[in-house]
């Protein structure tokens, strides 16, 4: 039976989601999956929490991974994040595909828009085939590094789970590791380094990005003339704007912090390294409680930002923040419309993006404040930090499905972990649920209302 309409969608969205996550729970809450079930058993929270986590590939945790999981726990884990990580945008394509496979142009600008398919006449079943073979091909290569690195100090089967696991985990933009203090050995590490910066910024682009690439590659090669879509450049654009920014943003503020003593090298790897997994992913190979404040806010931003539509990132997306920046630019000009690389946005795109940013900072605000309320015992992991610092930290890293934390994850109220399970979920389903709403709608006014202006400012 097809779906009727947008309302069908979002429901069919958001229980498919849901029951996903409660089946996790109910495989992590039993005994197997537990690595001390008679000592330290899984609590339903800490399973539901961790499955959320797993499911909205964000990362924060409330038990060690590698430590208090099982293997056959940490399969489970590594199952949730590959089906969050896919079905993201793959639940797009299926939703298009039983509305009849093929959509009219406006809906197919909507959906570019919103979660980065292209625009063109692009067929669901060949570009979810196309999103399959791309990240098993990616994991995979990603996989023989790690473990070929990992097999240096550990046994062949241990290396292998964990450059399996480390690959994955990478590729999805999860952040979740088997190491109780993450990626933190592999500080100076420029193997381990750069494979998992290369899985986080290949997830975090989006697939679509790489269709486009690869297209224009074909028609490059056989003499044909073409460009990029608009979609893909401006990520691209953003991308090389926020990596460079960050990575020196963050080596300046670190240099009295977590640099001091380092050589300009390996600060300069960190910083790095924190640029490109602040906005998506969540691992960290410094300790993430002894930056400096103003470095913690500057993370908490990149936080927000985000990765880019259609990928395994969240956040508000680098495209909102783009059109938004167009749109300032736009207006500074004194053009009527929004412009961008010679090319007009659409008013239903500079809408959009205005309503991603407004909800997440409404959200954003919500979740802070709730925190506020519910963990008025918590103490800041590091004393250097305050816990208003520490809780709006975790609050933008749980709704943008970041994962990094200050280290209070664990020592959070009943409450505090039920919100923060609250805020990945809607951070993670946000933009695809407002998406769908959207999608299918189209102005039928009969008649316009006379325009009077408002004094703004």
């Amino acid at each position: 039976m097809l779906i009727r309409n947008e309302v069908d969608g979002v429901r069919l969205v958001v229980q498919s989601f849901a029951m996903v996550i409660i089946i996790g729970a109910l495989l992590l809450f039993t005994p197997w999956s537990a690595a001390d079930p008679a000592g330290h058993p899984v609590s339903w929270l800490d399973a539901l929490f961790t499955s959320t986590s797993a499911v909205c590939v964000t990362g924060l945790v409330t038990l060690d991974t590698g430590q208090d999981f099982s293997f056959l726990g940490q399969a489970v884990i590594l199952a949730l994040i590959q089906v969050g990580g896919l079905g993201f945008l793959t639940f797009t394509n299926f939703f298009i595909a039983i509305q009849g496979g093929r959509l009219d142009f406006m809906r197919r600008a909507m959906l570019a828009t919103t979660h980065g398919t292209l625009p063109g006449e692009v067929h669901p079943g060949a570009l979810l085939r196309h999103i399959v073979l791309f990240t098993f091909a990616l994991e995979g290569v990603g996989a023989v590094l790690l473990t070929g690195r990992f097999a240096l100090e550990m046994p062949f089967t241990e290396a292998l789970w964990m450059g399996i696991f480390y690959s994955i985990s990478a590729f999805c933009n999860a952040g979740f590791g088997l190491l109780s203090d993450s990626l933190m050995p592999y500080r100076d590490d420029p193997l381990v380094n750069l494979t998992i910066m290369g899985l986080i910024v290949t997830g975090g682009l989006g697939f679509v990005v790489f269709t486009d690439l690869s297209h224009r590659l074909v028609l490059w090669r056989r003499g044909q003339p073409g460009r990029l879509s608009l979609h893909s450049r401006m990520v691209l654009i953003m991308t090389g704007i926020l990596v460079p920014l960050g990575t020196v943003l963050f080596f300046l503020l670190e240099q009295g912090g977590t640099a001091a003593g380092e050589n300009g090298v390996s600060s300069a790897l960190s910083a790095l390294f924190l640029s490109i997994t602040s906005r998506t992913a969540g691992f960290n190979t410094i300790d993430t409680a002894r930056l400096t404040a103003p470095t913690l806010y500057l993370v908490i931003l990149f936080m927000a930002v985000g990765g880019s539509p259609g990928s395994t990132a969240g956040g508000m997306k680098t495209t909102t923040v783009g059109i938004m920046a167009a749109m300032l630019m736009s207006r500074l000009r004194n053009r009527e419309g929004v412009e961008f690389l010679d090319r007009t946005i659409p008013a239903q795109a500079v809408l959009t993006a205005m309503l991603t940013f407004a909800a997440f900072a409404v959200l954003a605000v919500a979740g802070f404040l709730a925190l506020l309320i519910s963990e008025t015992g918590l103490q800041a992991y590091d004393p250097a930090h305050d816990r208003s610092l520490a809780l709006l930290f975790e609050t933008v890293s749980a709704l943008a499905t970041v994962g990094l934390s200050t280290g209070v994850t664990a020592g959070l109220s009943a409450i505090g972990k039920v919100i923060i399970i609250v805020l990945m979920f809607v951070g993670r389903l946000g933009p695809l649920v407002l998406g769908l709403t959207l999608m299918g709608r189209r102005p039928r006014e009969r008649y316009k209302l006379p325009d009077e202006s408002v004094n703004v400012g």
